[in-house]
């Protein structure tokens, strides 16, 4: 039976067939809010399907979702594979969505994250193709080296979309469109996904996307939540650090310093023991 709900729009000429996902994570619904105001505004007819096919899968993790958390029983954004003997929900979930991005040619996954407000997107695979798609997003802030990171730690992360897209030779790009409660996080990721279509040929042009250089950083080291301790301040996503500068402080009194001169990225108060606590990185050119 399946567990996700699509909604399909063809256009009139053959064309792309363009994948939009939310809420691959149950608490990171601004995807799902930016999709379903494209899915009204089509069936309004304010926006048009000229060529193509869009296929839109508003809630990627529906318990998840209900539940408002990040999971059901475990991170589907780190067991995207297919699995053969499925014993987890996000297993099966993972499955399904296997199947639709192997019927796509162009993805977009629309995500959240917790501590700061900055849209980004990741550029996972640097090829002119990739670069051309996100610099069309307009968003101005890209983290690369996420594939590069996870190489050697598959013990953190089986799969995710971006890794399985490309996998599957489909081209893909993850944008994390603010802060989870933040009402901007979800017209962010409207004018992603509205320029996005327009970017692949399956709607007219669309506001022109931002065309400054965009800042670029590269993760450079993942750090897990392997004992009880707390950020020494309330860290937002790409705040400056210092080489030696404390960043957490652990419980045992023992102190975690950043490595480099560079940023933080994506650091998350709430993580769970054994899983991604906060990231490093460093401008990338």
């Amino acid at each position: 039976m399946s567990q996700l709900k699509k909604r399909v729009f063809k256009g009139a000429a053959d064309g792309p067939v363009f994948l939009v996902t939310g809420t691959v994570h149950g608490n990171e619904k601004c995807g799902t809010a930016a999709i379903g105001r494209l899915v009204m505004e089509i069936e309004a007819g304010l926006v048009s399907i000229d060529k193509g096919t869009l296929v839109c899968v508003p809630v990627c993790n529906p318990r998840a979702y209900a539940l408002n958390q990040r999971q059901a029983e475990a991170n589907l954004n780190r067991v995207m594979v297919r699995h053969s003997a499925p014993t987890l929900y996000e297993h099966h979930l993972a499955n399904e969505l296997a199947d639709i991005i192997d019927g796509c040619d162009f993805m977009l996954d629309l995500h959240s994250y917790s501590s700061g407000v900055r849209p980004f997107l990741f550029l996972d695979t640097d090829t002119p193709a990739h670069r051309a798609y996100a610099q069309a997003l307009g968003i101005p802030y890209w983290i690369t080296g996420w594939d590069d990171l996870y190489a050697d730690a598959q013990d953190l992360n089986a799969g995710d979309t971006m890794t399985y897209a490309k996998g599957a030779g489909k081209l893909g790009i993850l944008v994390e469109c603010g802060q989870h409660e933040d009402p901007a996080a979800i017209l962010h990721g409207y004018h992603a996904l509205r320029r996005a279509l327009a970017h692949f040929g399956l709607t007219a042009a669309y506001e022109d996307a931002a065309t400054a250089p965009p800042q670029i950083n590269r993760m450079t080291k993942i750090i897990t939540k392997d004992k009880a301790g707390t950020f020494t301040r309330a860290w937002q996503h790409l705040d400056p650090v210092a080489k030696g500068d404390a960043v957490i402080q652990y419980d045992d009194g023992s102190v975690l310093a950043a490595p480099e001169d560079g940023v933080v990225i994506m650091p998350a108060p709430k993580a769970e023991s054994g899983t991604e606590w906060i990231y490093f990185g460093r401008a990338d050119s």
